[in-house]
């Protein structure tokens, strides 16, 4: 979704495909960004007006300053609003959050005895506040009550959030399923699953949790979201959603907005050059490194030359893991060091740079990566520190998004 001061009076949005719902569409669609050129026509006549929501959603949208909905938006609300499930595929930082929350909020607006719950399983804690948070805020007229069930948190005070009542509940399946054995949570009252980033969520070993969970439940619907579609997501997608209309705009295909540069160095010299990117920029920068221990090193040094830096992994407490995200978002850090736990779903919307400081072994994981910056149509750049253990897996990345990498310039 583009923000409302992004868009003004003379500007209409287009497509290369075809008319999306009622939407006056005439020119190009490129990898899910939207391209605007000016024409006689009033912004606020287009987009999500054009979906027939109710009062109360279409205040909330308003209120988080959308205005205009993105190409995975245009063609899954209208499907999910029909009453369909859905297997969508679209690039990281395209709008999949809104996708499916629009629509359940819809049908919550029009419950009144509030008898539907609904299920969003996402793939990590944060990623689960941040999904409930966007709920919340696009709901705030519905009235919608938004639980979050995840690890790290006191299983009493979750216990306490069932009973008051929810109508959605956002979380790992770890925790979810849990709460099911412990008789807290009941999942035969759930009538619609949303999988968020499932190809995440199956690739961290959560299949039979998921499967399981999808057992229990009595859900009419059960939708998947993700940039990727692997073979067990697939099999998973046969099973619970068969009938399941698809929807796939992009998968591994690179984002406009985002440069992508490779530096080849010896894995000795790493670091050095590392520290020699960052001297004298500001730049609010994630660099990924393929391990816990190897994070913790790396801010570690960054720190003792200054750099405002932290750093994030799966063995950090919830509490100390969300207040390292907090001040990163505030600013208060520039520098955030972190393993694969960041590099699926976290929407920090003015991050303008990742660096690999250590290659993923393949595209999925380059691709999540790089989808952390250039969202929402803002500029980016991912710069890959290659040594000569990384170069076939980084050759392979190339060959597989049909992309020739650039060195990256000297500046």
């Amino acid at each position: 979704m583009f923000p409302l001061n992004r868009l003004n009076s003379g500007f209409i949005v287009t497509s290369s495909n075809q008319t999306k719902q009622g939407l006056k569409t005439n020119t190009l669609v490129l990898y899910g960004l939207i391209k605007v050129k000016e024409m006689n026509f009033v912004a606020e006549e287009l987009g999500f007006r054009s979906f027939g929501l109710s009062e109360d959603v279409f205040k909330g949208i308003l209120d988080a300053g959308y205005t205009v909905p993105t190409p995975i938006q245009a063609q899954v609300i209208p499907v999910m609003l029909g009453g369909n499930a859905v297997v969508a595929q679209s690039m990281t930082g395209s709008g999949k959050t809104a996708a499916f929350a629009l629509p359940m909020l819809e049908r919550a607006s029009r419950d009144k005895s509030r008898s539907d719950r609904y299920l969003v399983l996402t793939p990590s804690r944060e990623l689960a506040e941040q999904v409930a948070a966007e709920i919340r805020r696009l709901g705030r007229h519905v009235g919608v009550r938004v639980a979050v069930f995840i690890g790290g948190k006191s299983i009493g005070r979750q216990a306490e959030w069932v009973s008051r009542g929810f109508d959605v509940a956002v979380g790992t399946p770890g925790r979810i399923l849990d709460l099911y054995e412990r008789g807290i949570l009941d999942l035969g009252s759930v009538s619609e699953v949303i999988l968020d980033e499932c190809d995440r969520m199956l690739d961290m070993g959560f299949y039979e949790d998921v499967d399981r969970i999808l057992r229990s439940t009595s859900a009419r619907r059960v939708s998947f979201f993700s940039a990727t579609i692997p073979e067990d997501v697939e099999r998973l997608a046969h099973r619970y959603a068969a009938d399941a209309k698809r929807i796939i705009l992009d998968g591994d295909k690179q984002v406009e907005t985002i440069e992508h540069y490779v530096i080849d160095v010896d894995e000795r010299s790493k670091f050095w050059e590392l520290e020699r990117l960052l001297s004298g920029s500001n730049k609010s920068t994630i660099v990924f490194t393929a391990t816990k221990s190897r994070s913790r090193w790396v801010a570690e040094k960054l720190s003792a030359r200054g750099h405002r830096v932290a750093y994030i992994n799966g063995d950090m407490p919830q509490t100390k893991r969300e207040q390292t995200l907090w001040l990163f978002r505030q600013g208060r850090i520039n520098l955030l060091v972190a393993t694969e736990l960041l590099a699926r779903g976290i929407d920090i919307i003015e991050l303008e740079r990742v660096i690999n400081f250590d290659v993923p072994q393949d595209v999925h994981a380059y691709t999540h990566r790089a989808g952390r910056t250039g969202r929402m149509g803002r500029r980016g750049e991912v710069i890959s520190l290659v040594s000569p253990r990384d170069r076939q897996a980084f050759a392979n990345i190339e060959v597989t998004l049909n992309m020739r990498i650039p060195p990256y310039p000297q500046r």
